[in-house]
């Protein structure tokens, strides 16, 4: 990593720990973003992951900062899963969304996940990748995912409905908290999470889904 991305990604770990306002976070993301493409020919990288992270969590109203931590030791790295915008990774989740688990400083996150629109909803795959069809799969693994909203952790009173990109059927709803997430077709995925009074709160995350049969790496 050159050495400018990693003066630049040091001072986003600090900047972190001094919770700037949405407002000034996102902006300072975005410049830097825009810095960062006119002056460098090297695409993707620890730094440009996570960029797409804070950027995917930045929004012209009020809303929660994505907390993604960097680790000087670990790199950031992103994963097959995610699509329409959504990465997957194993860096430091949100602190809220870190009950329950026990993980050493600096160590990758044992479960990849993925943070939605507004940075306040967290989907873990413990399937690493969905795999379309009916649960368990081709190697006995079930398309299984933590959903979890920063106002209900557990998942509790989360409803998640999905359905293709692009398209409004076919429609599955999952429950949040640790579900079986089975969808019918391969592709990229669209999950709603809502909550709160009638759902007045919502967030979404793009899986990509693989072909019936797929063993996922």
């Amino acid at each position: 990593m050159p050495d400018r991305e990693v003066r630049w990604a040091r001072i986003v770990a600090a900047q972190q720990y001094r919770e700037p306002s949405p407002a000034c976070w996102c902006r300072a993301v975005m410049n830097h973003r825009d810095v960062k493409n006119r002056h460098t020919k090297r695409g993707g990288g620890a730094v440009g992951v996570l960029l797409l992270i804070l950027a995917g969590g930045c929004t012209t109203t009020p809303a929660a900062t994505a907390q993604v931590h960097l680790s000087s030791s670990v790199p950031v790295r992103s994963f097959a899963g995610g699509c329409a915008g959504t990465v997957l990774t194993d860096v430091q989740p949100p602190v809220w969304a870190q009950g329950g688990w026990s993980v050493a400083k600096g160590a990758p996150w044992p479960v990849r996940w993925a943070l939605g629109t507004q940075g306040d909803t967290v989907a873990y795959l413990y399937a690493t990748q969905l795999v379309a069809g009916r649960s368990p799969r081709a190697d006995g693994s079930q398309n299984k995912v933590l959903w979890e909203a920063r106002d209900s952790p557990s998942g509790a009173n989360v409803l998640v409905e999905g359905h293709p990109s692009g398209s409004s059927h076919p429609v599955v709803t999952i429950a949040g908290g640790p579900s079986i997430t089975d969808v019918p077709t391969a592709g990229c995925w669209t999950f709603r999470l809502s909550w709160g009074p009638n759902g007045q709160h919502s967030s979404t995350i793009n899986l990509e889904v693989l072909p019936p049969g797929t063993r996922p790496s």
